[in-house]
């Protein structure tokens, strides 16, 4: 669960570092729905693209701690967080290395979701929720707020049905109503 925790705040923290780079903002903003007030989450080939200055297919140690989000990290935490993504080692890191990092946080959260299914039904209930090893120690009202921003249907279970469509950030396609003339 920590593996599964660690990667979904390095996958935040990538996200946001690519989002405070041209990021621009609406003169007067629309009132937000409460779903709408999350910041929009970049997909992953965006994100590197923000982060590629040179254009060259790599992200370089510079273009890597030059991003305004990791600028803000202490040197030590840039340098791991750095080290954690350049799994070969060579000082650049490759969209390989970024997707072979997703599929192997996706293939833990699979294990630990499969783990936390005590009943094996397919989906996870609070108390199953609560039995995690990190969540157990959390407070039991942040184990509800984590839960319930999990069970994004609202159906009291985490399941496959609560996973996102699509790439991460990508805004849901509302159709265009007709107005009244």
């Amino acid at each position: 669960m920590k593996m599964i925790l660690a990667g979904v705040m390095l996958t935040g923290i990538l996200t946001t570092a690519a989002m405070g780079q041209g990021e621009r903002r609406q003169k007067e903003p629309k009132p937000a729905r409460e779903a709408d007030k999350r910041p929009r989450v970049a997909a992953p080939q965006e994100m590197f693209k923000r982060m590629d200055q040179d254009g060259d297919g790599e992200i370089s140690k510079r273009e890597f701690f030059t991003s305004p989000r990791i600028g803000q990290l202490p040197e030590k935490q840039r340098n791991a967080l750095f080290g954690r993504l350049d799994r070969d080692g060579s000082g650049l890191i490759s969209r390989e290395e970024i997707r072979k990092m997703r599929q192997q946080d996706e293939r833990r959260a699979r294990e630990d979701f499969r783990k936390l299914d005590a009943d094996h039904n397919g989906s996870v209930s609070f108390v199953e929720f609560s039995g995690g090893e990190f969540i157990r120690k959390l407070p039991v009202e942040k184990r509800r707020q984590i839960f319930k921003r999990m069970d994004s249907n609202g159906d009291g279970e985490i399941s496959g049905a609560d996973r996102p469509k699509g790439p991460p950030g990508k805004p849901k396609v509302r159709p265009e109503r007709k107005r009244k003339q």
